[in-house]
C-alpha cells in the first residue's frame, strides 16, 4: 500500500474516532492533538523521503556508468536525478560526481 494511502487512512480513522466521541472535553482534544501531531509529522517526512528515493533509485545504473566513464556518459535517469537534485537544493551541496557516488552507494 502506498505511504500516502496509509496516511490518508490513518487520518480518516482518527477523524471518525474523534467525531464519534462527541465530548467537548478540552483535555481530550489537547491530548489527541499532542499524540497525533508527531504521528502526522513522521508520516509526512517519511512520504517526502520516499518521494526523493523514487527519483534516485532508477538512476543507479546510469550513476555507475557516469562514475566508470569519469563523467563522459550521462544516462537519462541520472540526468533526471541530477536535475531533481539541483532544483531541490538551489546551491548544490555536492558535485555531479559526488551525487553519482551517493546514488551508487545508497540505492
Amino acid at each position: 500500500m502506498d505511504s500516502w494511502k496509509i496516511v490518508a487512512a490513518a487520518l480518516m480513522v482518527s477523524i471518525n474516532a474523534h467525531a464519534s466521541e462527541g465530548s467537548d472535553d478540552s483535555y481530550n482534544n489537547s491530548m489527541l492533538s499532542v499524540l497525533m501531531a508527531p504521528t502526522y509529522t513522521v508520516a509526512g517526512t517519511t512520504g517526502l523521503t520516499m518521494l526523493a528515493s523514487n527519483n534516485f533509485k532508477p538512476a543507479k545504473a546510469d550513476a555507475l556508468a557516469f562514475i566508470g566513464s569519469k563523467g563522459e556518459i550521462r544516462g537519462a535517469q541520472f540526468e533526471q536525478a541530477v536535475r531533481f537534485y539541483h532544483t531541490t537544493y538551489a546551491p548544490p551541496l555536492m558535485t555531479d560526481h559526488q551525487l553519482a557516488l551517493a546514488i551508487a552507494t545508497s540505492f
